[in-house]
């Protein structure tokens, strides 16, 4: 084993230094929007502002949103389904369509190619946006948000630079042993391609999740809006209005229930995001490697 000199071990620990401030500047916000969330009414006038530490903890701004009758349960189911579905059709054609532009011998591949490049440098104007969903009947429902973006042409480049990656000789043998491009897509590809769909899924899921634009735009139902337009609703009025329950029910300060919204809209994806991080570094390594 080779002795480590005085300069690396000064680096190791200038860097290991750097990196725990740097951690505290993204946890340390996160800890204050928490601890502020169970600040009481009395100790809001009191102390003011956001607080570290509360002096007593209290769960009224949780009571006010998650109460009986609360729209915040259904806007959840809503949310929970558009990012189930809409992820899993986005990966099914964004994984399709990478596949097959990353074969050389495709008929008129450079031509879609620069067609999604053109959609990168163009993006779809709203109003042109707005129309094609009316004239397809899809206003006022889930498909609004979900159809009009099945492909994002960035994560369709970092898929077709990983198939890109795999060795033809696998495809080769697979053909040899009898397999047709059906099999071989999802029985031999797609297997490998764990990482990168782990990746390019994850991303797609916290679009959906956090996304709320659309949803004002072609939702006219408010019980068919997702769980972020409810928080935004909230979060600008600070009110229980966007929760149909009653405005007496609230109780808490305005800063508590901003920060509670803000808990209640970010732990999901806090607790689904350590179950794929492993993937994050291996995706983005394989499927940032271009030609």
């Amino acid at each position: 084993m080779i002795a480590r000199t005085k300069g690396e071990k000064t680096l190791d620990a200038v860097n290991n230094t750097m990196l725990v401030i740097i951690s505290l500047f993204f946890i340390l916000p996160l800890f204050i929007v928490l601890m502020t969330s169970f600040v009481s009414e009395e100790e809001a006038i009191r102390r003011g502002g956001f607080i570290l530490i509360p002096e007593q903890f209290d769960l009224s701004a949780y009571k006010m949103i998650l109460a009986s009758g609360s729209r915040i349960y259904g806007a959840y189911v809503v949310t929970i389904i558009r990012v189930v579905v809409g992820t899993l059709i986005q990966l099914i054609f964004t994984c399709s369509m990478a596949y097959a532009i990353s074969k050389k011998h495709l008929p008129g591949r450079k031509f879609v190619i620069a067609l999604v490049n053109l959609a990168i440098v163009f993006p779809a104007p709203l109003v042109p946006l707005f129309l094609l969903v009316r004239s397809m009947g899809m206003m006022d429902t889930l498909w609004a948000m979900i159809i009009p973006f099945t492909i994002n042409s960035v994560y369709l480049f970092i898929m077709k630079a990983f198939f890109q990656q795999l060795p033809e000789s696998i495809e080769e043998a697979a053909t040899i042993d009898g397999c047709n491009q059906f099999q071989l897509f999802s029985k031999i590809i797609l297997p490998l391609s764990v990482p990168s769909i782990a990746t390019v899924g994850m991303m797609y899921a916290v679009w959906h999740w956090n996304e709320w634009f659309n949803a004002s735009i072609f939702i006219n139902t408010p019980s068919k809006l997702p769980v972020q337009n409810i928080m935004r609703g909230i979060m600008i009025q600070a009110s229980a209005s966007d929760l149909n329950i009653a405005e007496v029910a609230m109780s808490a300060p305005t800063e508590s229930i901003k920060c509670a919204v803000i808990v209640i809209s970010t732990i999901p994806i806090l607790c689904i995001y350590p179950f794929v991080q492993k993937y994050f570094a291996k995706g983005f390594l394989v499927g940032g490697v271009k030609e």
